[in-house]
């Protein structure tokens, strides 16, 4: 079965390269190198960031791109935000911060009160916290909640209201799409929409069309869930001496974890700095000019996490939040498999190809206007990102949006911003995102309800970005 399944990216090769032969060989050789690299993505031959790796060596050995310019992309200066962001969440895992603000959050009495509010409780923890930490490391650590939690208010296996409290942990984690740094498709969409009009969005300006669609579909998610599942939902007010014993457990917050929160906060304050200092001040000011030419988001991300190895701590036998040999076990593979994507991106953009073929999808399918495009990338993003991991999902449709929308002849900004959000709504297989098989794996979720309950959702989300990409982006002079 593998050696068949090993045949798929050499036919995808094949038949890319045989339908683009009429572009030239330079186009066609790149169309049969990103035909294959989406192949072995969607069948996971190899693993995600060695086929990133193996198509950048392709590109060079076979399309004839010089090997600085393909390899350049994994120094492009997201990569480092990437790092910087990703030793922040671990820093908040190894210490227990992220532990300690679900609990605070949970024994609230408006979070416990009824079955309904403990939801939109879990929800709003899981989504305020995959803003900072990468929703699979919220989902895995937001399960052991939610079962406890399950465990106290409800004594009965399977149960309707268990399915929804397993399926908020792992949506509210995903839809948080509302910074640039929140999930990967963020800066693959900002980065290759920089590249390709030269248009650079801040964390603020991303922030007021984005945080819209979070709130949205996080609500629309918690509503949806509690009209499916709200059958003979228990009791909660228990859910709260819970939490609040594991914070009296936990006893005062330790050194490390705050280092860690004025790390974070060191981040938060120079990512949005800049943008906040061109409203009050003027983009022509000093001040504003220097700070968004040298404190940019990169620089924040590794200066805040520097603190971390930085900064003493009493409370951990290594003296500091986080040591380097834990720092080395962050996501590496998704670091690798952005800078692949980068680098088939800029190929797509160099030869041409993105450009051709966004003309003939827009003859093909008859979108011609900013927002039928966008309409069509959003629901593409969405139902690959069911097949694919949404990393994979938007390094491959992002450019093809751009390339769509410059054959039209339209802004590329509201296309691709499309797919690179549409990307992360995969919601409706245990295999669409690792957050739904984590939660997927602890048996209370048949896959039969997270198919019913996903597509509703899939809906939700695409006509919460179309809503608010039209509404917002015209006022803000990006479409």
């Amino acid at each position: 079965m593998r050696s068949l399944r090993a045949l798929v990216p050499l036919i995808a090769f094949g038949l890319a390269y045989a339908l683009l032969a009429s572009f030239g060989p330079t186009k066609a050789t790149v169309g049969g190198v990103f035909a294959a690299t989406v192949a072995l993505w969607i069948t996971e031959l190899l693993p995600l960031a060695m086929t990133a790796l193996l198509s950048t060596s392709a590109l060079v050995l076979l399309a004839g791109v010089k090997e600085k310019e393909a390899f350049a992309a994994y120094g492009d200066p997201i990569i480092p935000l990437f790092i910087g962001s990703f030793l922040l969440a671990k820093g908040m895992e190894l210490t227990g911060l992220s532990d300690r603000f679900a609990y605070a959050m949970m024994r609230r009495r408006w979070a416990n009160a009824t079955p309904a509010g403990l939801l939109l409780a879990l929800g709003v923890v899981a989504c305020t916290l995959s803003l900072m930490v990468s929703n699979t490391a919220v989902t895995a650590m937001m399960l052991p909640i939610g079962l406890a939690v399950l465990t106290t208010v409800d004594r009965r296996a399977k149960s309707p209201f268990a399915i929804a409290v397993m399926l908020t942990l792992t949506w509210a984690s995903s839809v948080a799409v509302g910074i640039p740094v929140g999930t990967p498709p963020n800066l693959i969409g900002r980065g290759l929409i920089e590249q390709a009009t030269g248009t650079r969005i801040t964390t603020l300006q991303w922030m007021t069309f984005a945080m819209p669609i979070t709130v949205i579909v996080l609500l629309g998610s918690w509503a949806l869930l509690w009209l499916m599942y709200r059958r003979d939902a228990p009791p909660t007010e228990s859910a709260g001496e819970a939490a609040r014993e594991r914070l009296r457990e936990m006893g005062p917050m330790r050194p490390s974890e705050r280092v860690v929160l004025i790390a974070f906060l060191l981040a938060l304050t120079l990512w949005i700095l800049p943008s906040l200092t061109e409203i009050v001040l003027d983009k022509k000011h000093p001040v504003t000019a220097w700070l968004q030419s040298h404190a940019t988001e990169a620089v924040a991300a590794l200066v805040a996490a520097s603190l971390l190895f930085f900064v003493p701590t009493k409370d951990r036998e290594e003296g500091h939040a986080i040591t380097w040999r834990e720092g080395t076990t962050i996501d590496w593979g998704t670091i690798l498999l952005f800078g692949g994507g980068i680098a088939l991106g800029q190929a797509l953009f160099s030869s041409g190809l993105a450009k051709d073929l966004g003309q003939l999808a827009a003859q093909a399918s008859g979108a011609n206007s900013v927002w039928s495009i966008t309409a069509l990338c959003t629901l593409a993003a969405i139902i690959l990102s069911e097949l694919a991991s949404n990393t994979a999902a938007a390094t491959t449709l992002v450019p093809v949006a751009i390339g769509l929308a410059q054959g039209a002849g339209v802004n590329p900004i509201a296309p691709a911003l499309g797919a690179a959000i549409g990307s992360s709504f995969g919601f409706m297989l245990p295999v669409s995102t690792a957050p739904n098989a984590i939660v997927y794996s602890s048996g209370l979720v048949p896959s039969r309800e997270m198919l019913r309950a996903g597509i509703l959702i899939d809906l939700i989300g695409f006509a919460a970005i179309m809503l608010c990409l039209r509404l917002i982006l015209p006022a803000m002079g990006f479409a």
